[in-house]
């Protein structure tokens, strides 16, 4: 009851003494809230970027299957120029595999001397590591690096960068923040009741929005009534959120789609294989999936190196996209495998479509340092719901259809028998 009188007593005295305090508070708490929601927003974006970065890495940083060093490096000199932060890969054992930072500051971190990789790598949850290096504080974000084996490393993002970035982008807009609350204070003697209606109510929705925003609604945005410092305050606010838009949808595209490529990656493909099969359901539609295989292709690397491994694949791609339909979703599984999901497709045609994309990669010719590479693929094909009616089933079945491909003399397309 106290509180409340405070607040919107009846006596304009006690208004405007309460008013000409709150002013100054109100304005830190929301200079407060702001750089805390600041804070709270780079680390979820560097959490969200350093789980990219470590599905991108994962057959690259796998120990177990022969890590291409020389190319995890350049990988990895790649992704940090892409997300403005230096990045550091490390295996289970906490040895450095590839880093952009200083070689004497990668191994110090590596040596983790508090714990937290080792955390990481055993729990897979993710950890911010404070660093001391030198003049400056750094702050990174941990997560582990996942193949279907399980944990094999983890991937170190400083997002230091990030952090500074988008508190820059509102720190004069804060220091206005303090003068203009102070100067209120004075104000507020004077015009107590005007400003209760308007800065005070403007720094009330703009603390209201920065708690909206540091819980996640990062499409919402400030609105303020007031001229001035407060609508300067707003606009750097939104200022700040335009730019996480921004970074979140590179991040988007990053978590998606496979870069060699551009067809979506296996996340992707793996998420609109349990949708798509959804809808299926749903409305009684047929639905097929392929899954394809590039025949011989370890002798295409072994002979032209992974440049001419790379540009076939790519070459690959320009073919699957140009020969699918609209609807149809096509996905660099890893390595030389591709997936291909075909919405409305039944068994019949299915088993058309693959085998015109099957001519289609015989009839490919990539030129490679002016020689000509040519390439042949096998072909899995399975149907919902004749040959299974879970994802995994179908998925089941087209890998066991595309290994009868395989066994059969590559270059083909094999079904196998309706469930």
């Amino acid at each position: 009851m106290r509180d409340r009188f405070a607040r919107v007593g009846p006596r304009l005295t006690l208004l405007i003494v309460v008013l000409s305090a709150l002013l100054p508070l109100l304005g830190l708490l929301a200079e407060r809230e702001q750089r805390a929601a600041g804070v709270r927003g780079a680390r979820a974006e560097a959490q969200q970027l350093a789980e990219v970065i470590a599905h991108d890495v994962s057959e690259d940083a796998d120990g177990r299957q022969g890590a291409d060093r020389a190319r995890l490096r350049q990988h990895v000199a790649e992704l940090s120029a892409q997300v403005g932060g230096d990045i550091e890969i490390v295996d289970l054992r906490r040895n450095v595999l590839a880093a952009t930072m200083p070689e004497a500051q990668a191994r110090q971190l590596g040596a983790d001397a508090g714990g937290q990789i080792a955390a990481t790598v055993r729990d897979g949850l993710p950890r911010v590591i404070s660093h001391d290096a030198g003049e400056d504080m750094l702050s990174l974000m941990v997560v582990p690096i996942r193949t279907d084996g399980g944990i094999v490393g983890a991937v170190l993002l400083d997002y230091t960068g990030i952090t500074d970035d988008l508190l820059d982008s509102s720190a004069s807009a804060r220091r206005n923040t303090i003068i203009a609350a102070l100067g209120g204070m004075a104000v507020a003697l004077a015009l107590g009741w005007a400003l209760s209606r308007g800065l005070v109510h403007d720094l009330r929705r703009l603390t209201a929005v920065a708690h909206r925003y540091a819980e996640g609604e990062y499409d919402v945005r400030a609105e303020v009534s007031s001229r001035g410092e407060m609508r300067e305050l707003a606009a750097a606010f939104n200022t700040m959120a335009e730019r996480i838009a921004e970074r979140r949808a590179v991040l988007t595209d990053l978590a998606t789609t496979d870069a060699l490529t551009g067809l979506h990656n296996r996340r992707a493909f793996r998420t609109s294989l349990a949708s798509d099969l959804a809808r299926a359901e749903r409305g009684g539609d047929p639905l097929a999936l392929l899954i394809m295989d590039l025949d011989h292709f370890k002798s295409i690397n072994d002979e032209y190196g992974h440049l001419g491994g790379d540009a076939v694949l790519r070459h690959v791609g320009a073919v699957l996209q140009r020969e699918l339909r609209a609807d149809d979703v096509a996905a660099r599984l890893g390595g030389e495998e591709f997936g291909v999901l075909l919405p409305g497709a039944g068994h019949d045609t299915a088993m058309a479509i693959a085998e015109r994309l099957r001519l289609a990669i015989a009839r490919m010719v990539t030129v490679y340092q002016e020689r000509s590479l040519s390439v042949t693929a096998s072909f899995g094909v399975a149907a919902y719901p004749e040959h299974g009616r879970t994802a995994g089933e179908l998925v089941e079945q087209a890998d066991g259809a595309l290994y009868d491909a395989k066994r059969a003399g590559r270059n083909r397309v094999c079904t196998p028998a309706a469930a």
